[in-house]
């Protein structure tokens, strides 16, 4: 149900990261929900921390079950959870998911066609107003997934939540707040150097984060530490430190960054026996595939902190008027 666990590649470090998750799935399995949020900067690993969590939740036999949001302008609404949803409808029988939709099939088929084809039946839904139309679908949705839970505990994952319709958020403030009355585990990524005081995220995070299952880790850099195991582990050798400072201060510790560098450097043969013991100091040439990475996560970064300094200004100006009885 899973095509995103088990990854193959080098993890290291995220020791505490990787007990909270574990504990939070372990406390869902005695019947209470949780809720998650990984935050950080792009490349910081949130993606490969889920899927560690993922390959754990498997391993017991439970499912696991993925939704993306996408940049692109035109992803249709709800796109995460009709990810999700449709991943769960193409692996279970008519009846299975009849008897796990009830009266809402109809509602979800509305968003997931993939459910009217596995049960052909439906009939049309009544004609309602816009809110109330929103407010029958959210609720089908979470009856759905509750009930799903109840058969076997789940984890929900959704990733690049920066990038987020706002019915999906919508949608996972409902259900967050249905969370207390089933085992399910929900997982969000996203980037926080995405947000400013007016994105969306940044108001659901804030309604999230009333909730007392409520837990949100943000991933820092690696340690040097971290650097030293993760090449010893890729190029089977024992780096000299020269090589681990220098990789580590090239990426600052950027997991993403520090897979490519390294992956680099084997396949070029920079980490063989014969340069191991010859190299008096190490340079490295950051690929061009990375500073791209890296030009774009910056133009981001500076982005948001201009526009925070604009928001914040435009605030300082308008008290300013207001005291000076410009703004009545």
């Amino acid at each position: 149900m899973n095509s995103q666990a088990g990854d193959n590649r080098i993890f290291v470090g995220r020791n505490r990261e990787m007990s909270e998750l574990r504990g939070a799935f372990d406390g869902v399995l005695s019947g209470r929900g949780r809720l998650v949020m990984l935050a950080g900067e792009p490349g910081i690993g949130k993606t490969r921390a889920t899927q560690e969590l993922a390959a754990y939740v498997e391993s017991q036999g439970l499912p696991v079950l993925w939704g993306r949001c996408h940049e692109e302008q035109g992803t249709p609404p709800y796109w995460p959870w009709v990810q999700l949803i449709r991943s769960y409808v193409q692996q279970h029988s008519e009846a299975e998911l009849g008897s796990q939709m009830g009266p809402g099939a109809a509602c979800i088929a509305g968003i997931v066609p993939e459910v009217r084809e596995r049960i052909p039946d439906l009939g049309p839904l009544p004609s309602l107003e816009p809110e109330q139309a929103r407010f029958r679908f959210f609720d089908a949705v979470s009856t759905f997934l509750k009930r799903v839970s109840q058969t076997q505990p789940m984890v929900l994952v959704l990733e690049d939540l920066h990038w987020a319709d706002q019915p999906s958020l919508l949608l996972l403030e409902f259900l967050s707040a249905e969370l207390l009355e089933a085992p399910l585990l929900v997982v969000g990524t996203y980037r926080d150097v995405e947000l400013n005081t007016g994105h969306p995220l940044s108001h659901s995070l804030g309604e999230l984060a009333r909730h007392q299952f409520y837990r949100e880790l943000l991933l820092q850099s690696l340690s040097s530490q971290d650097v030293q195991q993760f090449i010893a582990a890729t190029a089977r050798i024992e780096p000299p430190q020269g090589l681990v400072k220098t990789v580590y201060l090239t990426t600052e510790g950027n997991p993403l960054f520090m897979t490519q560098i390294v992956d680099l450097l084997v396949y070029q043969g920079g980490l063989s026996s014969e340069r191991m013991s010859t190299a008096q100091d190490w340079s490295i040439e950051i690929p061009q595939s990375v500073r791209m990475v890296i030009r774009r996560g910056l133009a981001r970064h500076v982005s948001n902190i201009f526009t925070k300094t604009r928001v914040s200004n435009r605030a300082e100006e308008a008290t300013n008027a207001s005291r000076h009885g410009l703004i009545q």
